[in-house]
């Protein structure tokens, strides 16, 4: 079966679904995706003769006449593409730097859920930002960011008539000038920056945490510091985060494929000689993830339920194919196995998260892929089944 790439049909691209706007093929409220102008669904439950990129499955409704849909007092966004990665790491450092997750200390820090909860040493607060709750305090800082960008990288900020932040991620302009950060609105909590370093240690994105205050029904708590849909913005993409540098890790080793910066940043503090590599969540940026773990043996430690939930056992296994596939192509001998854990009260009991497992002291087990597959029952089961069955993989 072929695997393309789906290319968005109007500005904005393609949403998630919510309990307010289900899935039009399986009716479900989570994981699937629809384009902005209702022409396509994603779905990731219902096969069809054609996949994304993500591996969901492309459904074409014939019945909506999608240009009638796209609303024609808003012309689509200029595309800007990303500033060079230099830059981008040079901005993101000033915002950590100038505004601190610690200027929030009880909200961000010491409070429930905070970073201090997730683990995390006090020495390692620093390596995280915040955005202010107020657009006002948001535009003040952007403007102070646009302020480094001209003195630092003014070849670059003569670019856009001297936006300066123009192509970084997260950032925007109005047609007077102004710069923002983020949406244009205000939130009752600040919001939590979390840095995704490539290979070589550059931030390349930022993820952001919402407050639970803030986070809408159906909504998501992280999300990419990005604005595609605003005016002189830009997507951030869906990068991968290392918590290691490639360069100085011999190929043969071993490196962890988890879920979340935060995440892999929690599970080396309490497992220090670890090497990981985070995605954003099991749909997303498979490829990068198979590239980048070629060289060396690979534990997969998404979150707890890769047992028990039929739609994350299908990323799963589209992820063990992916790289199984690749090795194989590349005459590799590097292993997969993934990585399980119980609470004392056994798997009902485990904690969701390996970062949460390793800071409970659990112990971590690698099984093989083929004990994996045995250990699933019913709908987790047949989704891998399926899936295995529709690229003709045998594991």
């Amino acid at each position: 079966m072929p695997h393309i790439s789906i290319t968005p049909l109007v500005s904005g691209g393609f949403q998630r679904v919510s309990k307010k706007r289900p899935c039009r093929i399986c009716h479900e409220s989570t994981w699937c995706g629809y384009s902005t102008d209702e022409g396509t669904s994603i779905c990731m439950r219902v096969s069809s003769r054609r996949t994304s990129s993500n591996g969901g499955n492309i459904h074409v409704h014939t019945d909506i006449a999608s240009t009638s849909l796209i609303p024609r007092s808003q012309p689509p966004a200029l595309s800007i593409p990303l500033a060079p990665i230099e830059i981008r790491d040079a901005v993101f450092r000033e915002l950590i730097r100038t505004f601190p997750a610690s200027n929030y200390y009880p909200e961000l820090v010491s409070g429930p859920g905070g970073l201090l909860s997730r683990g995390l040493l006090a020495r390692q607060i620093a390596n995280y930002g915040a955005l202010p709750p107020t657009q006002k305090e948001r535009a003040e800082l952007a403007a102070a960011i646009r302020s480094f960008v001209l003195s630092n990288f003014t070849d670059y900020a003569r670019l856009y008539s001297g936006a300066g932040v123009v192509g970084i991620p997260g950032f925007w302009q109005e047609p007077s000038g102004v710069v923002h950060i983020w949406k244009p609105r205000s939130y009752h909590m600040p919001i939590l920056v979390i840095p995704y370093q490539n290979a070589d240690g550059f931030i390349q994105a930022c993820q952001i945490r919402l407050h639970a205050a803030d986070i809408p029904e159906d909504g998501k708590k992280y999300r990419w510091l990005a604005s595609p849909q605003e005016r002189y913005g830009t997507t951030s993409g869906t990068p991968i985060h290392f918590t290691f540098r490639p360069k100085h890790f011999p190929p043969g080793g071993s490196v962890l494929f988890t879920e979340g910066a935060l995440k892999a940043e929690a599970f080396v503090r309490f497992k220090p000689k670890a090497r990981v590599i985070a995605t954003t969540g099991v749909s997303c940026s498979h490829s990068e993830m198979v590239v980048a773990g070629r060289p060396y043996n690979a534990l997969i430690g998404f979150d707890s339920d890769h047992r028990t939930n039929p739609a994350v056992c299908r990323q799963l296994a589209r992820l063990i194919a992916h790289r199984c596939q690749d090795s194989l192509q590349h005459h590799l001998t590097t292993t997969t196995r993934i990585v399980i854990w119980e609470g004392p009260g056994g798997p009902a009991s485990a904690p969701k998260g390996i970062d949460e497992a390793v800071q409970s002291n659990l112990r971590l087990s690698a099984i093989s892929i083929s004990k994996w597959f045995a250990s699933l029952r019913d709908r987790p089961r047949d989704a891998v089944t399926q899936y295995w069955s529709e690229i003709g993989f045998n594991p």
